[in-house]
């Protein structure tokens, strides 16, 4: 459940005082302008209406290798500011403008700081408070979801283990979840690492559990040339096209005359990391960080389909979780100015 007054602040801490179970979570994706280190630092909290059961932790992938780590912290060193986004989880310190990272485990030794500036969060409207809608009002939804920042430039360094890492001139990506668990099935993706610049897709397609009955929900935001296109379930998208397997994803979807279509493969760099599923951080989740995204945006007009962008973004987010059922649909537009479909 969301406090009514919180819901305008989607990347601010979303459980004192008002929710006695459930979990809240962060997702900073960084990558370094050599594109050798692709990582993904998860803080998080997990709440329990039994105190011993009460945690907080940060999560490492390393999206190269696939390795990945799990430190847990008592949940009274879990801390949030009342005003802004700005947790602290253990010695390590999290905003939308910088990370400090102090973590020194036998499985593994990182620390540093990390600057981020060029803020793109998901445009936020007086009926839509985020990329959830106007669903964000509704208190009863098992998980909700935020696009805190779509494309931010990092100063700073890290070192894990021995080795120092400098990160200034490197990208990063923000969003998070909260709530009481992950829907019960679906496909994730993102890269914002396209040739041309401050290009970022994002996309998320589940299946939700609502008033007995399984919702296929999307949430698709795409960053071209500074304006913020969006594909979504409360905005009167539709989703035209969805196919996936156990090492790809693609998808087609339409809003008015903007059509976006969609290919993201990999499976070379996975790790597992813990997600939120029947009371407790459980579920492992296989995420890749070294996928292939295939971008097209096309813009339908009476004297033919115009394409605006055709792209490839590497360093790419891609999860794969549970059975969906895939929707019977082809997409609607297999050429473009003669270009084929990837």
């Amino acid at each position: 459940m969301t406090h009514p007054g919180i819901v305008w602040h989607p990347e601010m801490f979303h459980g004192r005082g008002w929710r006695s179970s459930g979990f809240d979570g962060w997702y900073f994706k960084v990558v370094d302008p050599s594109e050798q280190h692709v990582w993904a630092i998860i803080p998080g909290i997990w709440m329990d209406r039994d105190p011993a059961r009460q945690y907080c932790f940060i999560q490492f992938l390393d999206g190269r290798t696939g390795r990945t780590t799990m430190h847990r912290y008592p949940s009274q060193r879990f801390w949030s500011s009342r005003e802004r986004f700005d947790i602290a989880v253990g010695q390590s310190r999290f905003s939308l403008a910088s990370v400090h990272l102090d973590i020194d485990d036998p499985d593994l030794h990182l620390a540093g700081d990390l600057q981020f500036t060029q803020t793109q969060a998901w445009p936020i409207r007086p009926w839509a408070p985020g990329a959830m809608g106007p669903l964000a009002f509704l208190p009863f939804l098992e998980g909700y979801h935020a696009i805190t920042n779509v494309d931010p430039r990092i100063t700073g360094s890290l070192t894990v283990d021995d080795d120092e890492i400098d990160f200034t001139g490197g990208r990063a990506y923000m969003e998070r979840d909260w709530g009481s668990a992950f829907p019960r099935a679906w496909v994730w993706t993102q890269s914002n690492h396209f040739d041309e610049d401050h290009v970022c897709l994002t996309a998320s397609i589940a299946d939700i559990p609502l008033a007995g009955r399984v919702l296929r929900g999307f949430i698709i935001g795409f960053l071209y040339r500074g304006e913020f296109y969006r594909w979504t379930t409360w905005n009167g998208a539709r989703l035209a096209h969805f196919a996936y397997d156990d090492e790809h994803a693609e998808f087609t979807v339409v809003n008015g005359n903007r059509v976006l279509e969609v290919w993201s493969g990999g499976r070379s760099g996975m790790g597992q990391v813990f997600a939120p599923r029947a009371g407790a951080m459980t579920k492992m989740l296989v995420e890749e960080l070294n996928a292939v995204l295939q971008v097209r945006l096309i813009e339908r007009h009476a004297h033919g389909d115009v394409l605006l962008f055709e792209g490839r973004g590497r360093n790419g987010g891609l999860e794969i979780s549970g059975d969906m059922v895939a929707m019977v649909g082809t997409p609607e537009v297999h050429t473009v100015q003669g270009l084929a479909r990837p």
